[in-house]
């Protein structure tokens, strides 16, 4: 028993070197090490703490309509023009419950999410290479990256927990070809679906391509596990259970598109990422900010800044050139063979990458624009988010030839090594993208006061005379302060303007508000207008 515990004990304890080094100096560089920042801005990431509270309020039963929220009030089904956070929603709500404020909950989710990414991340790479020290580097990759700062406005993306879960089972399916392996490579997909749309539907892209590639790799065995109808009638019972899973949350999505409509290819051309946009990282980097400026002439040049780190980049470099090497002569590099799940990670990465880029006017994405669901997407750049995992599984795999051995030499350089990732990764403070939560907090108390004495139930409209901010920022004071009084608001923020909301998007006025009233018939016997 004492030689299994001191066996497993330089697992554990790397295991929790890497998650503290980078929750202190890189996940707490975004909330504060006192919890006084909010990730993100004063509009996109309060606009996700509103989407938690309302699945929050949902469980509780104080929601009876999951898709009808009280914002941007007469339009129904108004969670469906955005991202809704119910698959993550859970790990905000117990904060909840346990009596801390909306925001301190949407910061307790924040790390939360962030453990879970590293915690899951680091049990697929363990799995994958038997190594704890390359599977702890390999998990900070993929959870402390500095190409997640481009993210920080975008909350709804931090949860990526299952993408390794994804991956993992979809491994297992390949190496044993059990259905249940496969049932549970899909079900991850889907429940990513349920945490973030844009993660999920990209996540299928990989994932089908993973097992497409393992599939092709051994397929003089497919014919004979296909001719078992047992087998065969598994899998396709694997596909109807995760299409039912995934129905209630898509068909409402489904509608919404169909009214809305589609984005078209040059509409969203700018968006797909460059060859520069893995080597254009944001302000603020130890030691990367002479690439600060790569990617600058890019439309939309904040969402393209993905580097994903000095040490990331070289390892998937290094990874690359050795498969590649490999493939062309078996005898180089001889002590170190080739395995088929390597070689399937490679191909699954490279179509990847190829398929969500553009060189010149060319991208293979026109044809993945095809696919369902993806006509709709505008924020391509959000595929680092998948990405990563690949970044993640070429540091663990260099790091399991450089920390073979298990004795305290290595022990010394993983120690090294965790402590060059952090750096390599960490941003001054300051420069993460976040927002004072004190601010925040403010804004929409000194709006709750002038609601409280409304009734329940009824319609509010705020239309600051004299505001200076942007008025994305007040839609967010008001959709907050009015969820929080359980009131009906004419304010609101999506991803997208219904139509007719245009006018009052723009300037929060009485015209405005007249005039969308008018574009959905709408007559209200009152509306308390709030200046």
């Amino acid at each position: 028993m004492m030689k299994k515990i001191l066996t497993a004990l330089p697992g554990t304890l790397s295991f929790f070197l890497g998650l503290l080094l980078g929750l202190y100096f890189i996940a707490m560089n975004i909330t504060g090490k006192s919890f006084t920042e909010l990730p993100g801005d004063l509009g996109d990431s309060r606009f996700t703490n509103y989407l938690l509270e309302h699945s929050h309020q949902y469980f509780k039963g104080q929601v009876t309509n999951f898709w009808d929220a009280g914002f941007m009030v007469p339009e129904s089904n108004i969670v469906t023009y955005s991202e809704n956070m119910v698959g993550s929603a859970p790990f905000y709500s117990m904060f909840r419950i346990a009596g801390y404020d909306r925001e301190t909950s949407f910061q307790a989710w924040f790390l939360v999410i962030i453990i879970l990414n590293y915690t899951f991340c680091y049990f697929f790479l363990k799995k994958l290479f038997k190594n704890p020290y390359a599977a702890v580097l390999g998990a900070m990759v993929f959870a402390f990256s500095m190409a997640l700062q481009s993210q920080m406005g975008h909350p709804q993306t931090f949860p990526r927990f299952s993408i390794p879960l994804a991956f993992w089972m979809g491994i297992l399916f390949l190496e044993k070809m059990k259905p249940l392996y496969f049932f549970l490579a899909l079900f991850f997909v889907v429940y990513t679906l349920y945490c973030c749309i844009y993660t999920g539907l990209m996540l299928a892209v990989p994932v089908g391509l993973l097992i497409i590639t393992g599939l092709v790799y051994q397929w003089k065995l497919l014919p004979e596990k296909c001719k078992n109808y047992r087998w065969s009638g598994a899998m396709v019972l694997s596909i109807i259970l995760n299409i039912l899973i995934v129905l209630p949350l898509m068909l409402p999505y489904r509608q919404r598109g169909n009214e809305a409509g589609f984005n078209n290819y040059e509409g969203i051309f700018s968006n797909i990422l460059t060859i520069k946009s893995y080597f254009f990282s944001q302000s603020g980097s130890l030691f990367w900010d002479f690439l600060r400026e790569t990617g600058i002439e890019i439309p939309g040049w904040w969402d393209h800044q993905i580097f994903a780190g000095g040490v990331a980049t070289i390892c998937m470099f290094l990874f690359m050139l050795f498969v590649i090497l490999k493939l062309i002569n078996k005898k180089i590099l001889s002590k170190l063979p080739l395995e088929r799940t390597s070689l399937v990670f490679f191909i699954t990465a490279l179509l990847c990458f190829f398929l969500f880029l553009r060189i010149g006017d060319f991208s293979l994405y026109k044809q993945v624009m095809k696919l369902p669901g993806f006509a709709s997407m505008r924020a391509i750049q959000r595929i680092i988010n998948i990405e990563l995992i690949f970044f993640a599984i070429a540091t663990a795999f260099v790091f399991s030839i450089v920390l073979k051995r298990k004795n305290w030499l290595a022990a010394l350089l993983f120690v090294i090594f965790a402590g060059l990732i952090t750096a390599d990764n960490y941003y001054k403070w300051g420069a993460p993208y976040n927002t004072t939560k004190e601010l925040a907090q403010s804004r929409v108390n000194k709006l709750q006061e002038k609601m409280k004495d409304i009734p329940a139930g009824a319609h509010v409209s705020y239309e600051p005379a004299d505001s200076t901010d942007r008025n994305i920022y007040c839609q967010v004071d008001a959709m907050l302060a009015a969820q929080a009084l359980h009131l009906k608001t004419v304010n609101g923020y999506t991803g997208t303007s219904p139509g007719g909301y245009g006018r009052f998007w723009e300037e929060l006025s009485k015209e405005g508000r007249e005039e969308w009233f008018k574009a959905k018939n709408f007559r209200p016997d009152t509306v308390y207008i709030i200046n």
